[in-house]
């Protein structure tokens, strides 16, 4: 008998998936994200959007870029990271640019951190901290 419920427990853990939790890893930043802070200066109106899109998250910022962003998995704290881009014709040295993200959630606390390749070949680095907007960011 204890031979079953050993092989039970053993069939229980192998077939619990990875994508389990890195789905549920995904529902953990989804949503509506309010700036706190940022080197970039200061934007009490900028906010992003995290969303599904197929196997990975599509951030859309109201400021002006978007990314797509997958989970790394068994990453501790929680990380996301991808590329994306600044949108063209707007203001500012960023506009048109591509970019590469990284978000680290920590306490509530989304962290981003941006590099931005520069047309001139260098790059800037931005870094935002993002919180819930139900929350009161």
């Amino acid at each position: 008998m204890l031979h079953w419920v050993s092989f039970f427990c053993l069939f229980a853990i192998a077939s619990v998936s990875p994508m389990d939790s890195a789905d549920a890893q995904e529902d953990i930043i989804e949503g509506a994200w309010q700036q706190i802070e940022s080197n970039a200066g200061a934007c009490a109106k900028c906010h992003i959007l995290v969303a599904p899109k197929g196997e990975a998250l599509s951030v859309v910022a109201n400021n002006g870029w978007s990314a797509v962003v997958s989970i790394q998995p068994m990453k501790e704290p929680l990380e996301a990271m991808g590329t994306g881009m600044w949108a063209p014709g707007r203001i500012g040295t960023a506009a048109g640019r591509p970019c590469s993200v990284v978000f680290r959630l920590i306490r509530q606390r989304l962290y981003m951190s941006m590099r931005v390749d520069m047309e001139d070949g260098s790059r800037r680095q931005i870094n935002a901290v993002f919180g819930r907007v139900w929350f009161g960011a």
